[in-house]
């Protein structure tokens, strides 16, 4: 079994209910709707595509929303503009131009922070401005690294001051429709601070959502705040991307491999974005160095990693996706598995328990759930065995697919007697073909049934003993 999970971008290449078919028979974890792009009406056909190719394969597919966010992008302009070096360009405060001398920004508040040597990238860096003056809104500026550009293209304003919500308006008429899909994931763009984690929670929460929430990497004010964003959110995503444009790109790497080991230590998921497969936009085969980047962020330990331009607009989507679990297949054949990490709770004192175990005994993992988060401590340790994981809410299902080794089997009901629970998760698991009447497996639940962060208890359980006995 493949254990780190792959995120498929849904775009005009296949957010066809066909392809997403497709995707989800070759091994789509997780489908991640862009809602910097889209309308709601066809966000909402791509989730009803996703939950039926879901339900037709029994493969539990998790949504991530993933708000636009505060990122800043260019106004409407007229076809495309080559920029070339040297060139002398003015960025202002409009929705559109079509005046190939003026580039439009519509965020006026914005650009009065800027000033002179300020620098503005544009397109995932590759294309830089040099301002030279800041003048009545009037913002002019020199190429330096020249390119073509088009309309609502991304923008990056290093150092620069961005004093505004981490919600937009937008993002949070999109959180009314996701929770109205029953979106499973909710991604927080352009987080700078625990301030901002805590403000979108909140919203999520008055809001009504109880998708777990992922927190997009991408300013530089995460580095030096990442521990404190880790304790408020259930996830992590590396956009590597605009990151790269905020620091120095020599750097990612490094901080990619940081980022994952901390959030492991907390038992958060980690997601890894951005250029994976760039080449296979339209190439049918990768380049060797991308092969490598996926093989390294799957030895490093995230849980995840996502695809993007390679699905969303590009001409090899299912040949992209084929080439990522394979590789993904390869790389954990030598993946360092049962890893020794710090116990700072009861629960995560069970699991490490449970892990052992699992280990030493040869016994399959089974854990169940009420939210997903005993599901994400035994995850932590890394065992070699499928992560067997049965909830209680059948929502919680699809949220688990994204989870490093979890394989999300069913739903089990409350239930306060001990020798019932046991009962019933035997039943389910031997239904599902999961376990043999052989197997040894070892379960971790919770006596409080139904009650989050209650955890605690494990139990060992030889199959022939069991229905021996019975």
């Amino acid at each position: 079994m493949r254990k780190t999970k792959i995120v498929i971008t849904i775009g005009r290449s296949t957010d066809s209910p066909e392809v997403i078919d497709q995707l989800v028979e070759h091994g789509m974890d997780c489908a991640r709707l862009n809602f910097s792009h889209g309308t709601f009406d066809s966000h909402e056909k791509i989730i009803k595509a996703v939950r039926a190719a879901s339900e037709k394969h029994n493969r539990p597919v998790a949504i991530l929303q993933d708000l636009g966010g505060i990122k800043m992008r260019l106004g409407k302009i007229d076809g495309q503009i080559q920029l070339n070096h040297g060139d002398l360009v003015s960025v202002i405060a409009a929705e559109s131009s079509d005046d190939p001398t003026i580039i439009p920004f519509p965020q006026p508040e914005i650009l009065k922070n800027l000033s002179e040597n300020n620098l503005i990238y544009i397109s995932d860096g590759t294309i830089c401005l040099e301002i030279l003056s800041n003048v009545d809104g009037v913002i002019s500026c020199r190429v330096r690294n020249g390119g073509m550009i088009s309309s609502f293209k991304g923008l990056n304003l290093p150092g620069a001051m961005i004093d505004l919500p981490v919600l937009t308006e937008a993002d949070k008429k999109a959180i009314h429709f996701g929770i109205e899909q029953g979106v499973d994931w909710v991604a927080v763009s352009f987080v700078r601070s625990l301030a901002d984690v805590r403000y979108a929670r909140d919203y999520l929460k008055k809001a009504g959502s109880t998708a777990p929430m992922m927190a997009k990497l991408e300013r530089a004010e995460v580095v030096e705040n990442l521990e404190e964003i880790l304790t408020e959110v259930d996830g992590v995503m590396v956009a590597r991307g605009d990151l790269g444009v905020e620091i120095d790109m020599v750097e990612v790497p490094i901080i990619q491999k940081n980022i994952v080991s901390k959030a492991k230590q907390a038992a958060k998921v980690s997601v890894i974005a951005t250029q994976m497969l760039r080449s296979m936009v339209v190439s049918p085969t990768p380049t060797r160095a991308e092969v490598s980047d996926i093989c390294n962020a799957v030895l490093d330990g995230c849980d995840a990693i996502l695809l993007s331009d390679e699905t969303a607009v590009g001409a090899f989507p299912i040949e992209a996706l084929t080439v990522a679990a394979r590789t993904i297949e390869k790389s954990e054949e030598i993946y360092p598995y049962y890893q020794d990490l710090s116990e700072n709770d009861r629960t995560q004192a069970i699991a490490s328990g449970a892990a052992r175990i699992v280990r030493s005994l040869g016994a399959k993992p089974v854990v169940v759930t009420n939210s997903g988060a005993s599901a994400r401590q035994i995850s932590r340790f890394r065992p070699d065995s499928e992560i067997i994981v049965l909830t209680h809410h059948k929502e919680v299902l699809n949220r688990l697919a994204i989870l490093w080794g979890c394989t999300a089997v069913g739903v089990v009901p409350v239930e306060r007697d001990s020798n019932k629970l046991v009962a019933s998760i035997v039943d389910t698991l031997r239904s599902s073909g999961k376990i043999s009447d052989k197997d040894l497996i070892t379960i971790v639940y919770g006596l409080m049934t139904g009650v989050t962060g209650t955890t605690n208890a494990m139990q060992v359980l030889d199959m022939q003993e069991y229905l021996s006995s019975e």
